[in-house]
């Protein structure tokens, strides 16, 4: 009764993709959670998207995955970002309802066929032959697999500081997983600390608004997923079990995100007090997020900066709690109070939730390989913060890919590797494997070198194969894509061909904008279809040029490279790239020449080995 294909430890947003990507592909699957009422919480921001990060949870839908769906039912405000840059760039955000978000992705884990969740945490991992087999829990019960895939967050011997307050756990309010990190350094697994942090939530009835100003959500709101090619009643209704399930019409009744500044008073009290934070006090060793900052920090590394902008953003729709977007902060709780009533428009704020920085274990990733299986383990998989990175999307990306891989390990099948040229996600995970992390990984637009092929709007289209081939959408919104995709590309050609007054329709749009009057018959097509036409033949020659490229490093992907090569045996290769290659163990020699440390030059001479027939000599 306790054997199981994939036992997934965590469920945050890791371990929920994960848990329903192994569960959907056909693997008897169970979810272990310590607390089964925090499934899917929001830790820190109550939003989804921005910028990548939106085009990463589009992608997730695109695999069959759960977050978007999620926060497009769940939403209060929703915004493109980027609107005013060109379509290549824009991502989107929404705000969603803390409470709703969760309590519907719980619902959705408990209807899953061959998925079991289990209330229980996690102490230990079992081991056979330097093979993972199973767990053991606080509870004394022993459950066995065949693959397990580790989500634990924030949590592996999490921390928390509040100034020189220090509190075990992975979140306020939350215990720690004290033991399980012991569990993986004894299986030869090296891990290091981290540090994150959020900020303090207020009493909305308590803020003056009249101070701020009003963020307003989009008229006509930019969705997650692709609704397009869903039918409409899968989105609230289950019609196995009849049970409905929580949400609201997307973009329905918006509501009102406000901003405010910091004032040179803010700055006086943040200063004056840095040897009581726990970040500049010396009581936290771990690396913090480099790209979101807590206020200390701005202060510090920006003191040319006379004020930071500050977000109120509402944490759902039957809550009057505010989550402070911009001023996460470890400093003392009385020394927040004072900072807090610095602000404009807060001067009477009543604290409910105290800010607080939060250190844990993590696992550097390049010593997983590219389908997030260990190297040290085998059948062992890691997806989330534990692999060094920070945001629920690039934790939810991983754990659908470490959950459609830990049940294919079990079936026999090649693993699902979303290449560097296919979407953000494979971008993530190629980095965090090929380079790794000395600090939270948060992915930008500008970590894509292809970054020009991942507009929003074409996840679907990029990934159809990857789904169909992984068994993860079904039969009748694979065909809706199939018709959509066939559709855009017979536009494509239209407008390519089709001429009007001397000119084509591509060149009337690449030199008026998209502004310019087209074909009515064109303008009857769906908004999504009419969107990606005209994103493929706006951009037509900087994407050519991005296929082209494409093509021309594809060649070194196709050339593969034994795990057990013996890169120290290679004359005229640089020491440190031998034992960064000794370590690593690229898959292919487009991977290896990404690894940080491996030069030009070694690849060429790792080019010419392979080349000559002599091959690399095995260990």
């Amino acid at each position: 009764m306790f054997q199981f294909d994939v036992i997934v430890c965590g469920a945050g947003h890791a371990g929920v993709e994960a848990a329903l990507a192994a569960s959907r592909v056909g693997a008897s699957t169970l979810l272990l959670t310590g607390n089964i009422d925090t499934i899917a919480q929001m830790s820190c921001n109550p939003a989804i998207g921005g910028q990548a990060k939106g085009q990463i949870v589009r992608e997730i839908d695109a695999l069959g995955g759960e977050m978007a769906i999620n926060a497009d039912l769940t939403g209060i405000q929703f915004r493109l970002l980027n609107e005013t840059k060109g379509l290549a760039v824009q991502s989107p955000r929404a705000q969603c309802d803390k409470k709703a978000y969760q309590f519907r992705l719980k619902h959705t884990l408990e209807l899953q066929p061959n998925l079991q969740i289990f209330q229980a945490t996690v102490t230990k991992l079992i081991f056979d032959q330097g093979k993972v087999v199973g767990c053991k829990t606080n509870l004394d019960l022993d459950f066995y697999c065949r693959t397990l895939v580790v989500t634990t967050g924030t949590f592996l011997r999490g921390l928390m500081h509040i100034g020189q307050n220090k509190n075990e756990g992975g979140r306020l309010g939350d215990f720690a997983a004290k033991t399980l990190s012991q569990s993986l350094l004894d299986a030869g697994i090296e891990l290091r600390r981290l540090k994150t942090g959020t900020p303090p939530r207020l009493l909305g009835r308590t803020l003056n608004f009249n101070k701020m100003a009003e963020q307003k959500g989009d008229t006509v709101p930019t969705f997650f997923a692709f609704h397009d090619t869903r039918q409409s009643g899968d989105l609230f209704h289950v019609e196995r079990t009849d049970e409905n399930r929580l949400g609201w019409r997307p973009g329905c009744e918006q509501v009102s995100c406000w901003m405010t500044y910091t004032t040179p008073e803010t700055a006086d009290i943040v200063r004056s007090n840095l040897h009581l934070s726990a970040l500049y006090g010396g009581h936290i060793e771990g690396v913090g997020p480099r790209y979101c900052p807590s206020i200390e920090d701005k202060f510090v590394r920006f003191s040319d900066k006379p004020r930071h902008l500050l977000f109120l953003e509402p944490e759902g729709r039957t809550t009057n709690e505010f989550y402070v977007n911009g001023l996460s902060t470890s400093l003392p709780f009385v020394t927040q109070h004072k900072m807090i009533r610095s602000v404009p428009g807060l001067e009477s704020a009543e604290i409910l939730r105290p800010a607080y920085a939060v250190e844990y274990d993590f696992a550097p990733p390049t010593q997983l390989f590219p389908s997030l299986e260990s190297k040290k383990v085998e059948n062992l998989f890691f997806a989330g913060q534990i692999n060094g990175t920070s945001g629920y999307e690039e934790a939810a990306a991983q754990g659908l890919v470490a959950g459609v891989n830990a049940a294919n390990k079990v079936r026999n099948a090649a693993p699902l590797i979303i290449k560097r040229h296919e979407g953000y996600i494979g971008v993530l995970i190629d980095d965090l494997v090929s380079k790794g992390t000395n600090e939270p990984y948060r992915m930008f637009t500008s970590r894509a070198e292809h970054r020009l092929l991942f507009n929003h709007g074409s996840a679907e289209l990029r990934l159809i194969e990857h789904a169909v081939d992984q068994g993860l959408l079904t039969y009748n919104r694979i065909d809706k894509i199939r018709s959509k995709q066939n559709r855009i590309l017979q536009w494509v050609d239209r407008l390519e061909q089709n001429r009007n007054n001397g000119s084509t329709w591509g060149e009337i749009i690449r030199r008026e904008g998209i502004q310019t009057s087209l074909p009515e018959e064109f303008k009857k097509e769906s908004k999504p279809i009419r969107d990606e036409t005209l994103y493929r033949v706006s951009y037509q020659g900087y994407l050519m040029r991005e296929h082209r490229q494409v093509e021309k490093l594809s060649q070194i992907e196709k050339i593969k490279l034994n795990s057990d090569f013996n890169y120290m045996s290679i004359s005229g290769l640089r020491k440190e790239s031998a034992q960064k290659l000794s370590e690593i163990k690229p898959m292919t020699l487009g991977q290896a020449s990404r690894i940080s440390g491996v030069s030009p030059a070694d690849i060429s001479i790792l080019m010419v080995w392979v080349e000559s027939g002599r091959g690399l000599r095995a260990q």
